[in-house]
């Protein structure tokens, strides 16, 4: 478990209750580009697991199976913490098609103030030949509308 900072999110979420309240990891991923069968859709990015806005409208649940955590879907993140050494390395081979943003979690949730993933792994793919989708309800996205 991670205690994170408090303060710059910009949906007013108190950031150490949710800490306290939420289990909070910090994990390597072997991968962080994935092909994906999503119409329209060539590639995706998730550059965490789980997701601390729980909502009851999620299609996202059944990554659960796929985590090893026993607490319910909403009460845990894995934060993917090498998502943009990964990104990096994943696009040293030329992509083209469009990727999203993210499929299974929101790449603008509160962790996201912190850890700043999505961040750097849109500053990448600015650079790159991909089209760029994101996928969230936080406001967040803003902070990087300079990208």
């Amino acid at each position: 478990m991670t205690t994170l900072e408090a303060g710059g999110l910009s949906d007013g979420l108190n950031w150490v209750k949710l800490a306290l309240t939420m289990r909070v990891s910090e994990v390597n991923a072997r991968s962080i580009l994935s092909k994906t069968n999503i119409p329209g859709i060539d590639y995706c990015i998730n550059p965490y697991t789980g997701c601390a806005h729980a909502c009851h409208y999620c299609y996202a649940t059944f990554m659960k199976k796929f985590t090893g955590h026993q607490e319910p879907w909403g009460s845990f993140v894995d934060v993917k913490v090498n998502a943009v050494e990964l990104l990096k390395k994943a696009l040293r081979r030329d992509h083209t098609g469009e990727v999203m943003l993210s499929s299974v979690t929101d790449p603008y949730q509160p962790a996201e103030a912190t850890y700043k993933l999505t961040r750097g792994c849109l500053a990448l793919l600015s650079q790159s030949r991909l089209k760029v989708s994101i996928l969230t309800k936080s406001d967040l996205v803003t902070r990087d509308i300079d990208i």
